[in-house]
């Protein structure tokens, strides 16, 4: 569909992480009416409807990836088949007939159980404000016996989470993200990769009572398969009028929500 400059102008001042699904959606609407281009009092049209729908949900639940799903150089993982299970899970738990006994009335979408997946700890997708977040991980270590001393490593950390010594690279955990960008320039594999898999975040939200989610561990794809099924039971149990799970959390106290999580 062609759209009109001004039309594209104002595109522009969607956040560019959900700007290609605000076109989407615009087109799709647009061409439901038969409008062949976009122009600015078109695009002003599509905005209001749409965000008129969206404040209903539609659904009591919502999965979601980001770009690195689409060839991204930054991705450590391939996840569109464990976001399909993720999702089948959330459909086989009745999310949404949950939600509606719990809220007593029409759903908006802040009642929306969110899930969410990054590629990479990047994390382009915002996945930090979701209940249920993961993000693409290696871990590493490192064989001194390899390294030429060449320094690549240390350089290309933007954590500045690597220090090379007389015996070679020291990867500080607390501070590395696992982005494996030292992985990759390594000229000789003195950095090796022991996992590639999750970092499983949980209770994220927005709001008036915001709150980032907190990492509760490194998973495979099956365990956070696992990890999402325990959430949900725990979730369905402490819920009390609709609230996300960050304010469950809270409420339970995260050692205690730790625990039970324990799969």
């Amino acid at each position: 569909m062609d759209w009109e400059r001004e039309a594209e102008d104002y595109l522009k001042r969607v956040p560019f992480f959900v700007r290609g699904k605000v076109k989407k959606e615009v087109e799709r609407y647009l061409s439901s009416k038969g409008i062949e281009k976009v122009t600015l009092a078109d695009l002003l049209e599509a905005k209001q409807v749409l965000v008129d729908k969206m404040s209903q949900a539609e659904r009591g639940y919502e999965v979601f990836g980001c770009f690195g799903m689409d060839g991204c150089p930054h991705a450590l993982t391939s996840s569109q088949e464990l976001l399909k299970k993720l999702e089948e899970i959330l459909e086989v738990e009745g999310i949404i007939n949950f939600l509606k006994d719990k809220v007593k009335g029409p759903l908006k979408a802040h009642h929306k159980f969110k899930v969410g997946l990054a590629e990479c700890p990047n994390a382009c997708s915002q996945i930090q404000i979701t209940d249920f977040c993961l993000h693409g991980v290696v871990l590493l270590e490192v064989d001194p016996k390899a390294c030429t001393f060449c320094g690549a490593c240390e350089e290309v950390c933007e954590e500045a989470a690597i220090t090379l010594t007389d015996y070679g690279p020291i990867i500080k955990e607390e501070i590395c993200v696992g982005c494996g960008h030292c992985l990759k320039i390594c000229p000789k594999g003195a950095i090796k990769e022991t996992f590639r898999g999750y970092k499983v975040y949980l209770g994220g939200k927005l709001g008036r009572h915001p709150r980032l989610a907190t990492f509760l561990g490194h998973a495979t794809p099956e365990e956070t398969i696992k990890i999402l099924k325990a959430v949900l039971k725990i979730y369905k149990n402490f819920n009390q009028k609709g609230e996300r799970l960050g304010t469950i959390i809270e409420r339970i106290g995260w050692d205690k929500f730790k625990k039970m999580v324990k799969v």
